[in-house]
């Protein structure tokens, strides 16, 4: 009997360099083999070709992938491999067009840390709302020696009374205004991709850029990191802003240039700003967000949850399974178009 003839008696097998978790995995396993070594793990990213020579030594059918690159040579080079399952949204890790030559179905995980992203990007508001941060080092390091300090020193705002522009309505930013609601602001929104219509749903006004910026005192920025999105935010944009306006970036590398927020913070126009994303991670020692006042910086932790991790993993092995039972996708790469 041959080697493919031997593969094709075998049970699927699946090599995941991904972060799985919960009941998926139990699922997966009740029909497939499953090798699981996440680059959280390892701490490594496999090479290219290597990864193509694995695959075709194990006989894996099946790659699941968070952070790892799936090019045209691993395409070529490894015959087994029929499914790559993307375990996030973005999938410019992996050759497309490479993929569809060799006949390998793609899919993803839309949305699997939009809830995530968002409630972070609500921590950060509240804490530029209120100092918390400062507030907990000052009685940490002693300094509450007056117990009517804090009110003085650490006086805030209120969410309530802020007019939020998010730029960017697609799953996080819609997650966003979802949890901003209760807490009674006027929530702006300006993305080209949304009706007017689709926004007002959403409890969301509708307004251009410009109109946002002039008209918001806290800005959260959730449009993706695109070649047309690079550096939206710029020095001309922060101007814009009303003088003690806040800004939060929890997603889109490169939309805010950073370079420019941090004269605005150093000038004193702009009273905070909080950030989980830049240009390059890590920041340079060298940057100058890392010595400006009023200022949260955050080392890419906005989906780092454990209920982002079990998402993901319930998402990619429920689209597998429909992919052994030769059922429609659910977040096929590119989506189906209906006809």
């Amino acid at each position: 009997m041959t080697n493919v003839q031997n593969r094709e008696r075998r049970r699927p097998r699946v090599l995941s360099l991904v972060e799985l978790a919960g009941p998926a995995v139990d699922r997966l396993r009740r029909v497939a083999d499953l090798t699981l070594r996440p680059w959280t793990e390892t701490h490594e990213l496999v090479d290219p070709i290597e990864l193509a020579a694995e695959i075709e030594q194990h006989g894996y059918g099946a790659l699941f992938i968070e952070a790892d690159f799936v090019l045209e040579e691993t395409f070529t080079n490894a015959p087994t491999l029929r499914f790559v399952g993307v375990c996030r949204v973005d999938h410019r890790h992996v050759d497309l067009d490479a993929a569809a030559a060799a006949g390998v179905v793609v899919a993803n995980t839309p949305g699997r840390n939009s809830q995530a992203v968002a409630e972070l990007t609500l921590t950060l508001m509240l804490n530029l709302m209120r100092p918390v941060i400062e507030a907990s080092h000052f009685v940490g390091e002693g300094a509450w020696a007056d117990p009517t300090a804090g009110y003085f020193e650490f006086r805030g705002t209120e969410l309530c009374d802020q007019t939020i522009g998010i730029i960017g309505l697609g799953a996080i930013g819609r997650r966003t205004a979802a949890l901003l609601r209760p807490f009674g602001c006027r929530i702006l929104a300006s993305d080209p991709a949304v009706t007017p219509e689709e926004m007002q749903a959403l409890g969301c006004t509708a307004a251009s850029l410009d109109d946002l910026l002039a008209a918001s005192t806290l800005v959260a920025v959730h449009c993706p990191a695109l070649p047309q999105t690079q550096g939206l935010i710029d020095a001309a944009a922060l101007a814009k802003l009303p003088a003690g306006a806040r800004l939060v970036a929890t997603t889109g590398e490169g939309v805010v240039d950073t370079m420019a927020l941090a004269a605005a913070l150093a000038g004193g126009r702009l009273a905070g700003a909080a950030l989980d994303v830049f240009e390059t991670h890590p920041l340079p020692p060298d940057h100058p967000l890392l010595s400006a006042p009023n200022v949260i910086l955050l080392p890419h932790i906005g989906g780092a949850t454990d209920v982002t991790i079990a998402r993901h993993s319930d998402m990619i092995v429920d689209d597998y399974l429909r992919f052994l039972a030769g059922e429609p996708l659910r977040h096929p790469v590119p989506p189906d178009v209906p006809s």
